[in-house]
């Protein structure tokens, strides 16, 4: 029952809806009530030999059969409505935990287990808010309705008819707790299950040209087998709970057929009332079937739930950013004191200390795993900082308020993810309702507006999953044009022409950069050669700042700088030769 707690509050927002569902539940409920009685009724006057009271209750039986149709059609839509709006508001609640959450959370944990838990986990509990609620509240009437009933025609044969009720409710209990942890083990098979496929489809292209088939096969029926296995468990435990469910039923009826028929016989009950009896007594089979089903249903759920809870529990943030026409424009200055990170054990930038005016252009520059990333995303405030390390014009970026200080961001990760939909959707993405005229700017200025018009489509062009219909330097001009749509007083460019030649990056940086005039810009580049027009360049070796200043006064210097420009001089003579 603690996963019915759990729903209680979303439940509530719904109330109303739920309470006209009770409502006609009461009336299905008193009708079933109304159907042995004009039985008995019936029977009785057939002792008589009364014709007319025969077709009397005949008719009475009837419109109450074809009106409890009716009834229990309008109860079930009430609660199966509110179990479909439970699991769209559980749904939106996941997705702003998850979209609210830092960086590390994310590195952490599992897509394919995170797509499970909105899939097949909501799906459970969606099932335990419809169908469970619906059944829990219908048994409840019924097993209420039908005592009044049975207590009414024959006290003690009730009390007789009832004995195998408690041994029923022991095996229950005792199967209950076995459900709960093999469901969950089921939940979590699933999860690693999912996990696989997600990664076998985005990862079709590398398993084909490694020739990898067999062995990513090979672990996918690994993980299918112990799926299998988990769920093999599980349906034995159901098997079980069933069979015992299902004997009740007949053995109370037993019970009542031996002990009511000598009545019978002796005259203490008539036969109308034992037919009654009966027929209230089957009743309460068809209910406490569904009780055992809704048990297996309520220990899945509860394992979902479990599941769910923790991502609910996650701290609460504002995962939706402010519209692009509220962006803050200025551009800040940036200061680092010591500045210190690490990935868990993984220590990654040492004790960085640098001051950069607002509005300057700042290269970064070093070798692959020097740190340029990992200096772009703590700017990007995509990590928690310790205190006292990064200010943004004076104030503790580790202190101020996110939502806040990514209006002025305008971040192009090295890798950028596209969205599904057309080319135009992604460039004005964070400004939905820019008209074509910004299109077309953003689109010249980063020399995409000649390739888009070779496009069948145009600019409405599906990009595909990720943007797989374009190629890796048409998906990086995409995001540049996003940041440039979108605007921002700080910009932070993680190697943004790594996947263009070095003709096209040219072209692209020299339209790029006058729009960067007066921004405060991070340009994190493995190519030397590209941020030789920076104002300042740092310059990183295994995440410690070894050199800071101009790029003339670096190269003139003869440190790492400049051994980073001859080594790319060399490179590309290497290239020219035939």
């Amino acid at each position: 029952m603690k996963s019915l707690v759990f729903l209680i509050p979303y439940l509530r927002t719904y109330r109303r809806l739920l309470l006209a569902g009770l409502v006609w539940l009461v009336l299905t409920n008193a009708l079933a009530m109304l159907i042995p009685w004009t039985l008995k009724q019936g029977i009785d006057a057939a002792e008589r030999g009364d014709t007319r009271e025969i077709l009397w209750f005949a008719a009475i039986l009837a419109t109450a059969a074809v009106l409890r149709g009716v009834t229990r059609i309008f109860s079930r839509l009430r609660y199966l409505r509110t179990a479909r709006r439970v699991e769209v508001d559980l749904r939106r609640d996941l997705l702003t935990r998850l979209l609210g959450q830092e960086t590390p959370f994310f590195d952490s944990q599992r897509t394919g287990d995170l797509l499970s838990r909105f899939t097949n986990d909501l799906s459970n509990i969606r099932m335990l808010a419809g169908f469970g609620v619906l059944t829990l509240a219908n048994a409840a009437l019924v097993y209420l309705f039908t005592l009044v009933m049975l207590l009414s025609l024959a006290p003690g044969l009730t009390l007789i008819a009832l004995l195998p009720y408690p041994a029923m409710l022991i095996v229950v209990k005792r199967v209950s707790r076995r459900l709960l942890y093999h469901s969950t083990r089921v939940q979590e098979a699933l999860g690693k299950v999912s996990e696989a496929v997600e990664e076998g489809v985005s990862g079709q292209a590398v398993i084909r040209a490694g020739n990898l088939f067999d062995n990513r096969c090979r672990q996918f029926d690994r993980l299918n087998d112990d799926y299998l296995e988990c769920n093999l468990v599980l349906a034995r435990l159901r098997a079980l709970i069933l069979p015992v469910m299902t004997v009740i039923g007949p053995l109370a009826t037993l019970l009542a057929l031996y002990f009511g028929g000598s009545r019978v016989v002796g005259g203490t009950l008539s036969l109308g009332e034992l037919i009654a009896f009966n027929a209230y007594l089957v009743q309460l089979a068809w209910p406490t079937l569904l009780l055992g089903w809704v048990l297996t249903l309520t220990q899945r759920a509860a394992a979902s739930l479990e599941r769910i809870d923790l991502l609910l529990r996650l701290p609460a943030k504002r995962a939706v950013l402010p519209a692009a026409g509220l962006r803050d424009l200025t551009a800040p200055g940036v200061q680092a004191t010591g500045l210190t990170f690490a990935y868990g054990e993984q220590s990654v930038l040492h004790e960085l200390s640098f001051d950069i005016p607002a509005g300057t252009l700042v290269g970064v520059a070093g070798a692959t795993g020097s740190g340029k990333s990992s200096l772009l995303k703590l700017l990007a405030r995509l990590y928690p900082l310790d205190a006292e390390q990064l200010f943004v014009d004076g104030e503790d970026l580790a202190l101020v308020d996110e939502t806040a200080y990514r209006r002025r961001l305008a971040a192009v990760p090295q890798e950028g993810r596209l969205f599904t939909g057309s080319v135009k959707e992604n460039l004005l993405y964070a400004v939905p309702d820019a008209d074509d005229e910004e299109l077309q700017r953003v689109a010249d200025a980063v020399c995409l507006t000649e390739e888009v018009a070779g496009f069948d489509e145009g600019f409405a062009t599906k990009v595909g999953e990720g943007g797989l219909s374009l190629s890796g330097g048409q998906r990086q001009r995409v995001c540049l044009g996003r940041a440039l749509a979108a605007g921002g007083g700080l910009w932070l460019l993680d190697d943004p022409f790594s996947h263009l030649d070095a003709a096209t990056a040219r072209e692209v940086w020299a339209r790029l950069r006058p729009q960067l005039q007066g921004k405060t810009v991070f340009f994190a580049s493995g190519r030397v050669s590209q941020i030789e027009g920076a104002d300042r360049v740092l310059v990183l070796e295994g995440g410690r700042l070894c050199e800071q200043g101009t790029p003339a006064e670096l190269a003139r210097a003869g440190g790492l700088y400049a051994r980073l420009i001859e080594r790319e001089r060399l490179l590309a003579e290497l290239e020219a030769l035939p």
